[in-house]
C-alpha cells in the first residue's frame, strides 16, 4: 500500500494510505518541519491506514497566516477527518503536533480511538519559558536558530555517524518561510498560556520523550501522564527530541504496539 498524494478543498497537503474499515492514524509534525519529518514511520507503517498532513504554513499546505492560533489548527485536522469522511481516528503528536492534538482531542475526544503524545511540553517553569522565547526574539530579529535546533534535537554522536540526517533537517528547516514559521512558533512559544482539560482524555494514551529532551522534558512527560488516567508513559533510551529518528526501531515497535496490536 503506498501513500496517495492529496490537496483537499481547504489547501491542506496530505499523504494517504487508505485501508478500508480500519481506523487511520494520522500522524501531526512540528513547527517549522513538514510531513516529510515521519520518513521512518511511513515506511514502517506503509501497510497500515496512515495519514501524513502538512500545518498550516507548512511545507505544501496554504500558508501567509500572519496570526495563527490552536483553534484554527484544531479546525484544520477537522477539516481533513469531515472532508474523508472519518468517524473515528487515531493521532499522534510530535512537540507542538502534539499540543494540537491535545487540543483536539479536548474540544472532540468523542472521535479519538487511541492518542500519542512524543515531546511534547506542559507546564513549563519561567525560566524555560525565557529560553524558549529568547529563541522566538533571535528568530525574530533575522537570525538564523536552524543549528541550535538541530543540535537540540540529536546526540553529538549520531549527528557525526549520520551526516544524511544533519542535511535532510538543515534543508527542511532553511527553507520554511521566516514569516510563515514566525506565526507557528509563536503558539509554541505561549502555548502554557492555553490550558487543557483532560477530563475527559478516557482513550487509550501513549506518551513518550527522550530521555535526554531538555525541551520537552521525561519531568513533563510523567506530569501529563499523571493527568491522563491510565496512559501509558514511554521514556525513549539515547535520545533528544528527534527520537522518532534517532531512535526510530524503537519508537516504530512502541507505536505498532500501542496502535496496532
Amino acid at each position: 500500500m503506498s501513500l496517495k498524494k492529496h490537496i483537499d478543498s481547504h489547501g491542506n497537503y496530505y499523504e494517504f494510505s487508505e485501508i478500508k474499515n480500519s481506523i487511520p492514524t494520522i500522524f501531526i509534525h512540528g513547527v517549522g518541519l513538514d510531513n516529510t519529518m515521519w520518513y521512518p514511520q511511513k515506511e514502517y507503517f506503509g501497510d497500515k491506514s496512515v495519514l501524513f498532513y502538512d500545518l498550516l504554513n507548512h511545507g505544501q499546505s496554504c500558508g501567509g497566516f500572519k496570526v495563527l492560533s490552536f483553534e484554527i489548527y484544531i479546525n484544520q485536522l477537522l477539516n481533513i477527518i469531515n472532508e474523508l469522511n472519518l468517524s473515528k481516528i487515531n493521532i499522534v503528536g510530535f512537540s507542538v503536533g502534539a499540543l494540537i492534538a491535545q487540543h483536539f482531542t479536548e474540544k472532540y475526544y468523542e472521535k479519538v480511538n487511541k492518542l500519542v503524545l512524543i515531546g511534547s511540553v506542559y507546564k513549563r517553569s519561567s525560566k524555560q519559558i525565557e529560553t524558549v522565547q529568547k529563541r522566538y526574539s533571535e528568530a525574530l530579529n533575522g537570525a538564523s536558530i536552524t543549528n541550535n535546533s538541530i543540535e537540540r534535537w540529536f546526540s553529538e554522536s549520531y549527528l557525526k555517524n549520520n551526516p544524511q540526517v544533519y542535511n535532510f533537517f538543515y534543508n527542511l528547516l532553511k527553507k520554511k518561510k521566516n514569516e510563515d514559521f514566525l506565526s507557528a512558533y509563536k503558539i509554541f512559544v505561549n502555548s502554557d498560556n492555553y490550558s487543557l482539560n483532560f477530563n475527559n482524555f478516557k482513550m487509550p494514551t501513549l506518551i513518550m520523550t527522550g530521555e535526554n529532551e531538555v525541551g520537552s522534558t521525561p519531568q513533563m512527560s510523567e506530569e501529563i501522564s499523571k493527568e491522563i488516567k491510565g496512559s501509558i508513559l514511554y521514556i525513549i533510551k539515547n535520545a533528544k527530541h528527534g527520537a522518532t529518528i534517532e531512535q526510530s526501531d524503537d519508537v516504530n515497535k512502541k507505536l505498532n504496539k500501542f496502535l496496532f496490536s
